[in-house]
């Protein structure tokens, strides 16, 4: 009996210390509760400590997600017409894309300069800018067709004549191909300069004309797309001026030279197969239609291609949107050829 009562006792006491023991559990749990410092509030803490960054989360909790407002107009590209200069010294038309940005005329000067990020890209195709390193264009006004542009100091880093010449034609071009400037006038850190270190004048307003002259200024021009030469990259179109006492069709006129093939002194090609000849060409319109001799019938789709995209490029000034071959009168087709003739108006220098 004696030892069923100290059992009892025993048993007694177990159940008190349990009752105990739980409430100061939880006591401890609401303390820790109640100093735990907001995730928020890290000040206090060292770099060594470490805070705990699951405490109060719930299991079935779902993840945060960050959303990030983007900005519209942040990498937006705009297409440009800029001129460069090739290897060879000729002013050549590339279209590439540049970031946009409100005074796009004088971000399109800017992808010009020497050593900027769109004419370290452009140096790739064997093309460079016409405007000195560190060039900047220091303002811009545009009046009834008159650009006047304000260029800094080291636009006079020039080395020849020859490149300053270039680099007034390629920035006239550039400027020009803007429908609101039909003139162009230069200043250097807000002054009319007579003229640029090695002699060219620029005491004038410019106008594009006779880009890549070959012939007399004084004679009736046109132009002439050639081809360079493929080098490590694929060769690219130079328009050359050419001029006559006269000149009845311009557009026949330029095909006709195109047939005849660029100056002899340079390294261009025509793209027109060895053997093809030109019987004549009838433009009416926006419609030219282009007689080839017997030869071509033994044209490739290649080669056709080729021919094709320089023959339509040359007509393109002249607004002709519509190409059609024959061979000695018969259609494509009639001639056994068994390719399409369809025009389309190359995209070309596009870098």
């Amino acid at each position: 009996m004696a030892c069923n009562k100290i059992m009892s006792l025993i048993l007694i006491i177990c159940l008190v210390l349990s009752i105990t023991g739980c409430s100061t559990l939880d006591m401890m749990v609401g303390l820790k509760e109640d100093n735990n410092p907001d995730i928020a509030d890290l000040g206090g803490l060292s770099e060594f400590e470490i805070v705990e960054d699951e405490v109060g989360k719930e299991l079935n909790e779902e993840p945060v997600i960050e959303t990030v407002t983007v900005n519209t107009e942040e990498g937006k590209k705009t297409d440009i017409l800029a001129y460069y200069e090739d290897e060879n010294g000729f002013i050549v038309p590339v279209n590439t894309q540049i970031p946009w940005e409100e005074g796009i005329a004088k971000a399109t000067l800017r992808s010009m300069v020497v050593g900027s990020e769109t004419e370290k890209r452009i140096t790739q195709s064997n093309l460079h800018g016409v405007l000195p390193e560190g060039t900047e264009i220091r303002g811009m006004s545009i009046k009834d067709g008159l650009c006047r542009v304000d260029f800094s100091k080291n636009i006079l880093n020039t080395t020849s004549i020859e490149q300053e010449k270039n680099m007034i034609s390629a920035i006239t071009y550039t400027l020009t191909e803007f429908p609101t400037i039909d003139k162009v006038e230069l200043q250097v850190e807000g002054q009319i300069l007579a003229a640029l270190p090695k002699g060219y004048a620029i005491n004038t307003a410019f106008e594009r004309e006779n880009i890549n002259l070959y012939g007399s200024a004084d004679g009736v021009n046109y132009t002439v797309f050639y081809k360079a030469p493929d080098t490590e990259v694929a060769g690219h179109y130079v328009p050359i001026t050419l001029s006559a006492n006269k000149v009845n069709n311009p557009a026949v006129t330029v095909v006709e030279s195109l047939f005849n093939g660029p100056p002899a002194d340079t390294e261009l090609s025509n793209n027109i197969p060895v053997g093809v000849n030109l019987r004549g060409i009838d433009v009416k319109g926006d419609k030219a239609v282009v007689n080839l001799g017997v030869e071509a019938v033994n044209l490739s789709e290649e080669e056709f291609t080729d021919m094709n995209a320089i023959v339509v490029l040359c007509l393109d000034q002249f607004d002709v949107a519509d190409v059609e071959y024959n061979i000695e009168g018969l259609s494509f087709q009639e001639a056994g050829l068994n390719f399409e003739d369809d025009s389309v108006v190359p995209a070309f220098n596009q870098y």
